[in-house]
């Protein structure tokens, strides 16, 4: 897009957010359907069919349109793209396949993910997508699409280890894992935050993938000691982000 049209799109989506104008999401979804297009030929499988992939791109591209907010001053990209991925993931995981991940973006993967403790400890807290943006001198929406591919990776990586264990919890961790949005991950991240020690410690090692067993030993606590205080913590989470 044009800096004019992006200028426009954002209107509309305000627009929209305010009238929910069914004519007003039609402009939006031809205006972003590129995006959409973009993402399945990044990540699509050579071996699958496009179409139906860019079938189920465009019904995420829809469901983010409806569910986007513009208060929150997030570029719709960085707000689409990690939809429109994980539907992709999902529709490719009934059928057998994997996201297909360009090398390009792996490294840039490994690059960015090298570079967020020192820009982290630079800025003195986590720091958002614009931020990594400018601080790596990169568009914004390449930095989303690596994360968004970041996210399906150690979501992958995290489920073997949270349920490798034969706790009902880890099902539960993983339900609060699984479809997020850029929303409820901050939601999330602030939840995580305030929740009282041990849960936020158990909980944090959680999502690095650490089981049980093993931050029982960082605590010199029993696996039933953990996993109690890890309910209680993801009651408090459901409750944060789900009300």
């Amino acid at each position: 897009m044009t800096e004019k049209e992006k200028k426009l799109a954002w209107e509309l989506l305000e627009r929209y957010a305010e009238t929910r104008d069914p004519r007003i999401r039609d402009t939006l979804f031809l205006m972003y359907k590129p995006l959409a297009d973009s993402v399945v030929n990044r990540f699509a499988p050579y071996q699958i069919d496009k179409d139906d992939l860019r079938q189920e791109a465009y019904r995420a591209l829809v469901d983010a349109i409806d569910r986007f907010n513009p208060s929150y001053g997030n570029l719709f990209e960085t707000f689409a793209i990690p939809t429109i991925v994980g539907n992709l993931k999902r529709y490719l995981r009934d059928y057998g396949w994997a996201i297909s991940v360009p090398r390009s973006m792996v490294d840039m993967a490994y690059s960015i993910q090298k570079k967020l403790p020192e820009i982290a400890e630079k800025l003195g807290h986590e720091p958002t997508i614009k931020e990594i943006a400018e601080e790596l001198e990169l568009d914004e929406e390449q930095v989303s699409e690596v994360l968004a591919i970041m996210a399906v990776k150690n979501t992958s990586s995290i489920d073997s280890k949270i349920t490798d264990e034969s706790d009902t919890t880890g099902e539960e961790l993983l339900g609060l894992l699984s479809d997020r949005d850029l929303e409820d991950e901050a939601l999330l991240e602030i939840a995580v935050s305030e929740l009282p020690e041990p849960e936020r410690f158990i909980i944090e090692k959680r999502l690095e993938g650490l089981s049980q067993s093993e931050i029982a030993k960082l605590l010199n606590i029993s696996q039933a000691q953990v996993s109690r205080f890890e309910r209680k913590a993801i009651t408090k989470l459901k409750e944060a982000i789900h009300g």
